[in-house]
């Protein structure tokens, strides 16, 4: 009798809330599933009617026939929609009709958007609808093209997008200089830049990023789109990514810049001359020279170790992942790039070599690196690491003269077969048994499978 009591007092809380909060926690499902929910009740028809998260996909999809039913299946779902739409996320594949497209996403511009996410394979696609650029409304657009390198971003003559806070752009071309100031000057509030080019979209010219606004900033240009120049201005910037480089760089007022992720690639390796492509690496890295964060990828080669002023020096910097390609040893370009960073204490290092050399007979005095890393660096973590003899220098030497350091991780890649354990208890014991000059220093070894 007590259990029947119990069970009598429950009480449904979910179906007491009002339709408009049902229809924004439902709104966080799958489309599919909100409709399958709405033949529940009249109530369900009604709350389905209301959600304001809307994302359809159709991306893999390989027969026209099942595009025809999905385009049949958003028309239906936006025909009895009657509330605001706070999201339209849209994945189309090849089949999908890119005026279908263009009526999806009016309607969600007539009816108060906040966030356009397209990613679309439409081989028809001939742009956006002119009223995209002019939505006071919109917080956050991201377009993103695939297999369609042809397409250059048309911009209406009027632009201005007085919300947008977020905007990537991927796959698409700008058809000239203009285009590009025209459409960032008219997003007073931009704060998120993604701009992801797989083709050479600007063969020649200038892209010029200039906002008072923005935080935020990645740059991903193919590497064949080489000849134009980049142009950055933006003082409150915190963060700025880039992968591959242009002909030159210049960057101005990125006085607030914590965080970078850069990509050099080969600009210090083999095939440039000293003072070629390699410019617009130094121009980049001298125009974040208040970074205190870095994240860099880059292969080092002779051309590297001519000048070492190639790389600037970045006074702030305090922690370092370097993802380095070493064409020449490691123990010629560590402590040349190193001495680049004066107060630098954590150190993250990914080791790639061509191929396997035996430095057991290379002796590396203390005084070979810069005085204040050795007294000042406090965490180290050597990466991709196999056991060879090179590699085994070089934590010998870092432990045997890092005075300050206080945690040294080596992520080892494990070998495979019968003997890979008795491996890896070798391998761990030799790195454990090397003398440390710091009392503080605890030593981890872990392995990659």
């Amino acid at each position: 009798m007590a259990k029947r009591l119990r069970v009598s007092k429950r009480v449904d809380r979910f179906s007491c809330l009002p339709d408009e909060l049902l229809g924004h926690i439902i709104s966080f499902l799958p489309v599919k599933d909100v409709v399958r929910a709405s033949s529940l009740s009249t109530r369900w028809s009604k709350v389905f009617s209301l959600i304001s998260n809307l994302d359809f996909q159709n991306c893999y999809k390989t027969q026209k026939s099942e595009s025809d039913s999905f385009m049949d299946f958003v028309d239906r779902v936006l025909l009895s929609h009657t509330g605001d739409v706070d999201r339209l996320g849209l994945k189309c594949g090849e089949f999908i009709n890119s005026s279908k497209v263009d009526e999806w996403i009016l309607y969600a511009l007539q009816n108060n958007v906040k966030d356009l996410d397209l990613w679309l394979i439409c081989g028809e696609f001939m742009g956006l609808p002119d009223e995209v650029f002019t939505c006071k409304t919109l917080a956050s657009l991201k377009l993103d093209l695939h297999n369609n390198w042809k397409y250059a971003l048309k911009l209406p003559v009027k632009v201005c997008l007085p919300s947008l806070k977020v905007l990537h752009l991927s796959g698409i071309e700008f058809s000239d200089d203009d285009s590009t100031r025209r459409l960032f000057s008219s997003c007073s509030v931009l704060e998120e830049l993604v701009v992801k080019m797989r083709f050479a979209f600007l063969r020649k010219g200038k892209f010029s990023v200039c906002s008072p606004t923005l935080k935020k900033l990645t740059i991903d240009i193919a590497h064949n789109a080489t000849n134009y120049k980049i142009v950055i201005d933006a003082p409150i910037l915190v963060y700025f990514s880039c992968l591959h480089l242009p002909r030159r760089f210049l960057l101005k007022n990125l006085n607030s810049l914590v965080k970078a992720d850069i990509y050099l690639g080969l600009v210090f390796g083999p095939g440039y001359s000293l003072f070629g492509h390699n410019a617009a690496g130094t121009d980049l890295l001298r125009g974040i020279s208040n970074v205190q964060t870095l994240y860099l990828s880059c292969t080092f080669g002779e051309v590297f170790l001519k000048d070492s002023t190639v790389i600037p020096e970045l006074p702030k910097l305090t922690y370092l992942h370097l993802d380095g390609h070493f064409l020449v040893g490691w123990e010629r370009v560590l402590p040349r790039l190193l001495a680049s960073f004066p107060c630098i204490e954590a150190f993250v290092l990914k080791v790639k070599q061509p191929y396997s050399r035996d430095n057991s007979e290379v002796m590396l005095p203390s005084e070979t690196f810069p005085s204040f890393l050795l007294s000042q660096l406090k965490k180290l973590t050597i990466m991709s690491f196999k056991g060879k003899k090179d590699e085994l220098h070089m934590v010998k030497h870092f432990l045997e003269n890092a005075q300050a350091l206080e945690n040294f991780t080596v992520q080892i890649i494990a070998r495979k077969g019968k003997t890979a354990e008795i491996w890896r208890s070798m391998i761990t014991k030799k790195i454990l048994k090397l003398q440390k000059v710091s009392k503080k220093c605890e030593v981890l070894v872990s392995f990659l499978t």
